[in-house]
């Protein structure tokens, strides 16, 4: 039979560092605004997420309706 190779501590430990380090390093990078790809980043993403609310909001997804005025009718 072949010996199945044993439980590593100190390697499990060393990869489980640096996979936490890398996925931080990842999410930083993500959120840094300092450089003009970060800027354009988090500019895009705002602008989606607006978007998507009001595109939301216009087809009644959210419960408002819009009236025919164009303002805005929350749905009590």
């Amino acid at each position: 039979m072949v010996e199945q190779d044993r439980p590593d501590p100190a390697f499990d430990a060393n990869t489980s560092r640096l996979l936490r380090r890398e996925a931080l390093r990842r999410a930083a990078e993500e959120l840094n605004t300092t450089s003009p790809q970060g800027l354009e980043d988090v500019l895009a993403r705002i602008s989606a997420e607006v978007t998507a609310d009001a595109d939301a909001r216009a087809t009644g997804h959210d419960g408002s309706t819009i009236s025919s005025a164009g303002t805005l009718r929350s749905k009590e």
